[in-house]
């Protein structure tokens, strides 16, 4: 997920504008099959952004990213995401960046207890089109299990951006826990966090925390459809944030 810059623009004492998050998923550790390719939709509007912005209004971001992926062998994939936005108060469209994901995965024939990937994502990205693009990403460690109905999934990531006012590392730890339905929706909930850096984990207020109902529709084999409502816990997290995830797989 791409959090929201507003604890560091907090931590800055300029607080003046902020922005939805983008793409908002918790990984699961298979990678896509080989040839094979998946085209997906995040869709987030943010309802209601941090209590801690001077104007509320401005958190009132549609977010649209665009995530191709493609696999390249049995274990490993490159997905490729463009992010755009629509601002608050007819803002209009504004292009945000682009980034490149490289991703692996431990294969079935090692047999461990837990599914388990690694993805490194990187490329430029802005917060609106009056700032500056950043070089950014994220490494993304994906651990999951299934144990009968029930699944889990833990996705302890780590920020980073390279240059600008907001160079830094972050963590931002990601879980998924949910129960299928007769193998044809799954019900559960998600959790976003961000906790500061590997250096100063900041104040609890300004940390974000979001967490939230969400369901997986498994209509057919070639889709995947997710949805959600999330509720930010703390003063400085996204208050009210929903998120649609269409997915269109193509293969042989």
């Amino acid at each position: 997920m791409k959090k929201m810059l507003t604890l560091l623009l907090v931590l800055n004492s300029s607080l003046s504008r902020a922005q939805a998050d983008n793409e908002i998923q918790v990984y699961a550790s298979p990678t896509i099959q080989h040839k094979w390719t998946i085209f997906e939709l995040h869709s987030n509007y943010t309802f209601k952004g941090s209590k801690l912005l001077s104007d509320p209004k401005s958190a009132n971001w549609t977010n649209e990213t665009l995530e191709i992926t493609h696999g390249f062998g049995k274990n490993f994939e490159i997905g490729f995401y463009t992010f755009t936005g629509f601002a608050p108060r007819g803002g209009g469209f504004q292009y945000l960046g682009n980034q490149i994901r490289p991703r692996v995965t431990v294969p079935e024939t090692w047999k461990w207890k837990v599914g388990a990937s690694l993805s490194l994502e990187f490329g430029f990205f802005r917060p609106d089109d009056t700032t500056s693009f950043s070089w950014q990403g994220e490494l993304r460690p994906i651990i999951d299990k299934t144990v009968g109905n029930w699944y889990f999934a833990f996705n302890p990531n780590v920020d980073f951006v390279l240059n600008g006012d907001d160079k830094g590392v972050g963590i931002a730890p990601q879980f998924k826990t949910v129960y299928t339905i007769n193998g044809k929706i799954g019900i559960g909930f998600e959790y976003y966090g961000s906790l500061g850096s590997f250096k100063k984990i900041v104040p609890g207020n300004l940390q974000e925390h979001l967490v939230g109902p969400m369901i997986d529709l498994y209509i057919h084999p070639m889709w995947e459809i997710n949805g959600g409502f999330l509720f930010g816990l703390t003063e400085n997290s996204n208050q009210r944030v929903v998120k649609l995830l269409l997915g269109r797989r193509r293969g042989k």
